[in-house]
């Protein structure tokens, strides 16, 4: 940085301002540096805990869940072969085929708590959608996005609101809830209401706070409107994509539905 004058000479104490001033920048731009690489270190741990989750459910699916499934039908079918004459044994046959079924069942739950399969190869919309067929409480839905996001953030829109429809359902004796999903100034925009009791506290769970590192590392924000009697509100604010620059692997492929 240098400083100089056609017309007058400089202060005396020039050198020393300009230096004090230099050293307040090179500041502001090392903390902007380690700002910058705090958030991409967020999202590079939120990215494997993500392929972490993928990795599990699909060995759940592909291992633990076929295997399941085979051994239901072999006891069905020596089910069948059983005599007339030996009720009992068809009984026990029975029950362990019945005890397969809800075990893979449990499992399938297990799994789409982990990392749906529904959310990878469709994407937010028609996750959202299982989500509200999914649910004991009656969902409205308005989604009026259609196109496929960055899987980081499909993900982060998938827990809230997953999160959100299990505290309702838990909390809020609510009869009603409310999905909406969209755009407005280049941000993303997920909200979900109901009609409940109201007063829910984000500090009294852990659910929640992890949502709102979730959504924070991305670059979001989660908003929580819950007074008494007037139900609850839970909104997040993401990107529409992530910085290409900052941190390209989690980029993920854009895709046409």
């Amino acid at each position: 940085m240098t400083v100089s004058s056609r017309d007058a000479p400089l202060p005396p104490d020039t050198e020393e301002r300009l230096a004090n001033f230099t050293d307040l920048v090179a500041t502001a731009i090392a903390n902007a540096n380690s700002r910058a690489e705090l958030a991409a270190s967020r999202r590079r741990i939120v990215a494997a805990s993500d392929e972490a989750r993928r990795r599990i459910e699909r060995d759940l699916h592909d291992g633990t869940q076929q295997r399941l499934v085979s051994l239901g039908l072999l006891a069905r079918a020596a089910e069948a072969m059983i005599a007339r004459d030996r009720d009992d044994l068809r009984a026990q046959l029975s029950s362990i085929a019945t005890g397969l079924a809800d075990a893979v069942a449990d499992l399938q739950e297990i799994s789409r708590g982990i990392h749906p399969a529904i959310l990878t190869k469709g994407g937010i919309r028609p996750a959202l959608q299982t989500l509200a067929r999914r649910s004991t409480i009656p969902v409205e839905l308005d989604l009026t996005l259609d196109e496929r996001l960055a899987e980081p953030i499909e993900v982060a829109v998938y827990f809230v609101a997953s999160e959100a429809l299990a505290n309702a359902a838990k909390h809020a004796q609510a009869s009603r809830l409310e999905i909406s999903l969209g755009t407005r100034n280049g941000r993303l925009m997920l909200a979900v209401r109901d009609d409940g009791v109201g007063g829910a506290d984000a500090a009294r769970g852990s659910g929640l706070v992890g949502l709102t590192d979730r959504v924070e590392a991305l670059g979001g924000v989660i908003h929580i409107r819950s007074q008494p009697g007037e139900g609850t509100r839970i909104a997040a604010e993401l990107p529409f994509e992530l910085p290409i620059a900052a941190d390209p692997e989690l980029t993920a492929r854009r895709v046409n539905t």
